[in-house]
């Protein structure tokens, strides 16, 4: 429990380090308060914070679930969601003139990162089901040496 309390802790200091470099970084550098930049701002900061509350929430992971199968997915899917997010944050510029274009291309990098990490979350526990019928099938649990 101790070792669970202080990962939280860590994760919650990194992710409040890296949101609070985000907003120092769009303010000091003089970045341009135009709507698209605010708005790309806002995002940034979503998919930062989704970032490290689904890192610290994957602490707290029931039992019902594969955990290695979470493990594994769930941080995948949501670097991978902030990296597209940061990748359109990059190319705002572009779309000075079409903010609406703007917040739909981030709408749909939200809506396919949840449609996926909500994918992993029910595989991992349809996988959990599996592992608890394969072990009553066989009735143990320890690996076999020497033999099929």
């Amino acid at each position: 429990m101790i070792r669970n309390k202080v990962g939280v802790i860590s994760l919650g200091i990194i992710g409040t380090i890296i949101i609070t470099f985000t907003l120092a970084t769009f303010f000091l550098l003089g970045i341009e308060r135009i709507a698209v930049n605010i708005w790309a701002l806002a995002f940034l900061l979503l998919s930062e914070t989704a970032l490290f509350g689904g890192l610290i929430g994957l602490r707290f992971a029931g039992t019902d679930h594969s955990k290695l199968f979470l493990r594994a997915g769930i941080p995948s899917a949501l670097s991978l969601y902030f990296v597209a997010t940061f990748v359109s944050v990059l190319f705002a510029g572009a779309f000075k003139e079409r903010l609406n274009t703007f917040i739909l291309i981030e709408l749909a990098i939200i809506s396919l990162f949840a449609i996926i990490i909500i994918a992993i979350c029910a595989w991992s526990n349809v996988i959990a089901r599996r592992s608890e019928a394969d072990v009553k099938k066989v009735g143990n649990t320890e690996p076999k040496r020497g033999g099929f």
